[in-house]
């Protein structure tokens, strides 16, 4: 074929391809581009098959997604050639012909050439290969060939094997996606929920039963009206969805990044309203399809099931359901006009028996069904209330009663608050999943710390949660403390709310009602302290104490607080988090259990814990005595006494040491390493330490930065190493020591930082810096908060401007959440001046230009 013919193809392919999308943009018919788009592809790769003249020698068949005619813009030409058993050198010529002119006119060409009996070999062997080929379509050539490979497919695949390995495969691809399909960018096609539990629906189908489509399951046996109806729409809302990806990608795109969301909600007509953003309200109506779409796939799974076990186990007590499957079923002989009555039952029984592993499909359907009869009076009805609260009572399988309650909407009817919340997004930085997922997977965490095969998780929150009494205070406290998100306000505050009145109508005793409100309002404080607060301050772990006052209420926002930040995003948690929560519960406990606690027995105690710890390395009251008295009393208030018995040991023969002392450990409890760097005070110690760090890839995460009475720098870092597995530490803690007392001589000087790019979800979400400077009380000290999207070179760019203004850092908590930094600095002015407001504007200012 001439360049000249195949410049005409492809100028032809690309013209018709354009009028089809025209077409498409104006009526959007998904189902009618597809199939013109599989058509179209047919007459050319049929084109080059005649002109090269391989008419009956071979057999060319169209395979998956071409194959059943759904052929996506940017998606692969699946190919099966079928050659005789024995191939002749000109076919195989030819063959490898056509694949060449496809590519060189446009098509993305996916091919495999076999004979017969390979494929039957290929057949057996690979579900896959079955999947492929279950919607295999003829196209051009030896037609015989075609119809004896379509009896060797029917008659190598067993439905009840192929649905099996279907339904491992499936679970295999969920697990990639943290079987969650509910994250900031959901892949549309693979995900949970996405086209691909579609496309099994269909596969299950046509395994079992030859002339299967879609319009199958528009009988009563499989489904009623109403979910048919929005199967049909759910599906052609992906696919219209997947074509305007691949067109807004312009490639084979199936994640909805953050890039395209906003124009996608513009192209399907979403508008922006007072609180939410087009591209907000488009994913929420992306994530209620999925929902459905992960409801209806089990449904029907389910039903077409080809070896359904005819055993069946009565229910004693109950003519309302038996066990089929290992499965809950409605009993046949059901007469009831609705299932609404009894639709807290159902999830009684299933925790009440431990062989029941799941519903059956006819139950789940009722249950779908009877959600748009719960009403005000049915929510008012005591029996029924008794019966939601004894569903969260029972020890047995209240996360996975909870999950099917939200699959089928039960939780919202119930709730109506929580289903205003299902399927929203955050767009906060750190939450990956939708609100409703976040607070199911907070419950989820929750019955972890019950489960003795997990206690090496928590060890201490096993213990806590055994002998926790009312464990379903804790999952209601779980439901609603982010129930009010998106409203605007405190959403704590507005949840707290909520619980109330919840409370109050399910009759809950007055005792219950006051912590599982406190619960909701305060549910951010134990994070908010543990990680911007110093937790050797005293004064820190005593005004927590306040503000929980109780053993109870300690141990509850513990357990909850654990729970909810892991629930966030799987890589939030770390070892660093747990530690400081854990010493913030222990130090607090620790008060609540003393009486007469005063600030100075408090310190008189540290020193005394201190001195028996270098006691044990043989080190006297007398070798110290001089050196503590020059760190003055406020260091005791600094560091823990751990802390200080370590650094008085490097530190007890150097008091007045003329070069910097630099001294590197592993922290003694969780990961990363400690940084002691005491010297003769000077200016922009921070400064020069942060663009150390900075620049050999470690994170600050903590910063105890003090001035000793006789004017010595003693500061002590928290460092965080993003690949720890790579490091030789001995190596590390040499290159650290030698290359930082070079760095903080008084001649060195700093490059200034540059801020790497903000994250495509800041930069398509527009997360606002904000940043607060509060005075402590009537001190020369400043609280400086920077909440702002992570990136590399933050805390040097920072330090970087207030020493340009002449502002000391006391100390620095730095707290990273995903792609999110909440940044807490002590700060003072030059002299411990008093900062006034034209002075505590013009640095806000400046911070935030700087960080944009």
């Amino acid at each position: 074929m001439i360049q000249k013919e195949i410049f005409r193809l492809k100028k032809e392919l690309a013209s018709n391809e354009l009028i089809l999308i025209k077409t498409f943009l104006k009526k959007r018919d998904s189902a009618v581009y597809l199939k013109e788009h599989s058509l179209l592809i047919d007459k050319v790769i049929n084109y080059l098959w005649t002109h090269l003249e391989i008419k009956k020698e071979a057999t060319l068949i169209a395979c998956g997604g071409y194959g059943r005619e759904e052929l996506f813009p940017h998606s692969d030409v699946d190919l099966l050639i079928l050659t005789p058993r024995i191939t002749n050198k000109d076919l195989a010529s030819k063959i490898e012909q056509l694949i060449t002119l496809s590519w060189d006119i446009g098509l993305r060409v996916s091919h495999s050439v076999r004979n017969l009996k390979e494929s039957k070999i290929e057949i057996k062997k690979d579900v896959t290969i079955q999947t492929n080929l279950l919607e295999c379509r003829y196209l051009n050539g030896d037609k015989t060939l075609y119809q004896d490979l379509k009896k060797i497919i029917w008659q190598t695949i067993v439905p009840v094997d192929f649905y099996q390995k279907k339904l491992k495969e499936q679970g295999n691809r969920h697990l990639k996606y943290n079987q969650s399909a509910y994250q900031l960018e959901p892949n549309i096609k693979e995900s949970p929920g996405g086209l691909r539990d579609l496309h099994m629906i269909q596969w299950i189908g046509k395994s079992c039963i030859k002339e299967f489509s879609i319009k199958t399951l528009n009988q009563k046996k499989y489904l009623n009206k109403k979910d048919y109806q929005y199967l049909i729409k759910v599906d052609l809302f992906f696919k219209t969805l997947r074509i305007l990806l691949h067109l807004t990608a312009k490639q084979n795109e199936d994640r909805l990044l953050f890039d395209y969301q906003n124009q996608l909600g513009l192209l399907l007509k979403y508008k922006n309203t007072a609180h939410k953003k087009r591209s907000e309200l488009f994913m929420r109506n992306v994530y209620e399809n999925i929902n459905f779409t992960t409801y209806i796939n089990e449904v029907l799974l389910k039903k077409l099931n080809p070896k359904p076990s005819k055993k069946i186990k009565k229910i004693s007590g109950t003519d309302l359901f038996l066990i089929q499957n290992d499965h809950l079923e409605i009993n046949p002989n059901f007469k009831g006009h609705s299932i609404t009555p009894y639709v807290f039952d159902i999830f009684i029984t299933f925790q009440k028996y431990p062989s029941i592993k799941s519903l059956g499909p006819n139950l789940l359907i009722l249950i779908k069904e009877s959600t748009r009869k719960i009403n005000l009076a049915f929510r008012k009805n005591k029996l029924q209330q008794q019966k939601f609260l004894s569903i969260l009572k029972s020890e047995e399988k209240v996360n996975r009663a909870l999950r099917i309650m939200n699959k089928c909407n039960l939780v919202g009817a119930y709730i109506p608050a929580f289903g205003k919340i299902v399927s929203q997004m955050q767009h906060d930085l750190f939450h990956i999943y939708t609100v409703d997922e976040h607070i199911l997977n907070v419950i989820r965490n929750l019955r972890r710390f019950s489960k003795e095969e997990l206690k090496h998780e928590f060890p201490d929150c096993y213990e806590l949660f055994k002998n926790y009494a009312h464990k379903y205070l804790l999952y209601l406290a779980a439901i609603f403390h982010d129930i009010a998100k998106g409203r605007g306000g405190d959403h704590s505050e507005l949840g707290a709310k909520d619980v109330v009145a919840f409370c109050k109508l399910n009759h809950l005793s007055a005792d219950d009602q006051t912590l599982i409100e406190w619960l909701v309002k305060s549910h951010l404080i134990m994070s908010h302290t543990a990680q911007k607060f110093d937790l050797s301050n005293p004064k820190v772990i005593e005004e927590f104490s306040k503000k929980v006052n109780t053993k109870e209420k300690l141990i509850s926002l513990y357990l909850l607080t654990v729970a909810d930040i892991r629930a966030t995003s799987p890589h939030i948690w770390n070892q660093w988090k747990a530690v400081l929560l854990k010493n913030l519960f222990k130090y607090t406990l620790h008060y609540l259990e003393q009486t007469n606690v005063s600030l100075e027995n408090l310190i008189a105690t540290r020193k005394e814990n201190a001195s028996l710890i270098l006691n044990t390395y043989n080190i006297k009251n007398y070798n110290y005595t001089s050196l503590w008295k020059n760190f003055g009393e406020d260091y005791f208030y600094k560091y823990t006494e751990e802390e200080i018995a370590w650094q008085t040991r490097l530190l007890f023969s150097h008091s007045e040491s003329k070069k910097p002392i630099i001294r590197i450990r592993h922290r003694p409890s969780g990961e990363g390493i400690e940084v002691l760097i005491y010297q003769k005070n000077a200016t922009r110690i921070f400064n020069k330490i942060c663009h150390f760090f900075d620049e050999i890839g470690y994170g600050i995460v903590a910063a105890k930065i003090y001035t000793t009475d006789h004017d010595y720098a003693l500061n002590l870092y928290d460092l965080l190493d993003a690949n720890p597995k790579s490091v030789s530490y001995e190596g590390l803690f040499k290159f650290i020591e030698t290359e930082l007392s070079n760095r903080l001589k008084e001649n060195y000087k700093t490059i200034p930082t540059k801020l790497a790019e903000r994250s495509r979800q800041a930069m398509h979400h527009l997360f606002d810096t904000k940043i607060s400077i509060l005075q402590i009380k009537d001190s020369p000290i400043y609280q400086l908060d920077i909440i702002t999207d992570d990136r590399n070179g933050l805390l040097a760019l920072i330090s970087d401007q207030l020493t340009k203004e002449d502002i000391s850092i006391n100390h620095a908590k730095i707290n990273t959440l995903g792609s999110r930094a909440e940044d807490t600095f002590l700060i003072s002015y030059k002299d411990n001046q008093m900062l006034n407001k034209i002075k505590i504007n013009h640095l806000i200012k400046t911070l935030e230009a700087s960080i944009k």
